[in-house]
């Protein structure tokens, strides 16, 4: 796969978002459905943060999202380096972590610009009143920081209840909450496929009338792939691996396509950087 990434001396495509994983493994919640667990290499490793620093200083990228699973309380070293990377290249910090990590260590989001809370009931009660009331306190201490909740469709029961039960509707509502992102299972489980998310649209159509693009986001491979609505908008990775880092072209994908020790190398792979022309998982 590597063959797409030519070697060049011209400056580096940028990678648009990039993104950070600070652990090899799953985090302490164990979601079944995470794919984190399908990753195939990067196994147990301790996060070299010199070398983390130095691929990420070397590339080029508009965002950097940062990924704190729990336990949570390693992260603020690396967070701390990786905020001061993003304020001197004068790009926004976004971090993604559990509405459980958010309320605990609200310290963690001082540098960010935004937080992507993930939401479903693996990770805790499902209510608005209770997001809404993270949210506020969330803003109260950092007015600025944009708050979004991821929320994932982890079974048809909850998919009925955020679409046909209204939910959706009520998180979307919040005026604490910035936007709501719609997340699909990556790989999709066969009961989340392409009829079932055009079946949800259709009834979400009032809903996606006034909020689509604004307010309500779509999950990324249903709006390029399904629905045809934009191009892939990629999200490259990092994480530890035992061999020093793993990247790939698309956060969801098992399988690194590099990993190695040598920034330089990974960047002079990267000035190519294309979106990849296919999703790392069958839509069926």
């Amino acid at each position: 796969m590597l063959r797409r990434f030519a070697l060049s001396t011209r400056e580096p495509a940028s990678l648009g978002v990039l993104s950070v994983h600070l652990d090899g493994e799953r985090c302490r919640v164990g979601c079944e459905f995470c794919y984190l667990g399908a990753r195939t290499d990067d196994g147990a490793a301790a996060l070299d943060l010199d070398l983390l620093e130095a691929a990420v200083e070397r590339l080029s990228w508009d965002e950097l999202a940062v990924a704190v699973s729990e336990p949570a309380g390693a992260a603020a070293p690396a967070l701390a380096r990786l905020a001061a990377l993003a304020h001197r290249r004068e790009r926004p910090l976004a971090i993604t972590t559990t509405c459980q990590i958010a309320a605990a260590h609200p310290e963690l989001f001082d540098e960010a610009a935004r937080v992507n809370l993930s939401v479903d009931p693996r990770k805790g009660p499902v209510e608005p009143a209770r997001t809404g009331a993270l949210a506020d306190f969330l803003h109260a201490r950092a007015p600025a920081l944009d708050i979004v909740l991821i929320v994932s469709l982890i079974t048809p029961e909850f998919a009925a209840r955020l679409i046909g039960g209204g939910l959706l509707a009520e998180l979307v509502a919040l005026k604490s909450v910035d936007k709501v992102a719609l997340n699909a299972l990556k790989p999709p489980p066969p009961w989340c496929d392409r009829a079932f998310w055009l079946g949800a649209c259709a009834e979400l159509a009032p809903l996606l009338a006034r909020a689509l693009d604004t307010r309500l986001f779509l999950d990324c491979y249903v709006a390029a792939r399904i629905l045809g609505l934009g191009g892939c908008p990629a999200r490259a990775d990092l994480s530890p691996s035992p061999a020093g880092l793993a990247f790939r072209a698309c956060v969801y994908q098992p399988a690194a396509e590099w990993i190695g020790a040598d920034p330089a190398e990974l960047a002079d792979r990267l000035r190519d950087f294309q979106p990849p022309a296919t999703c790392p998982f069958p839509i069926k």
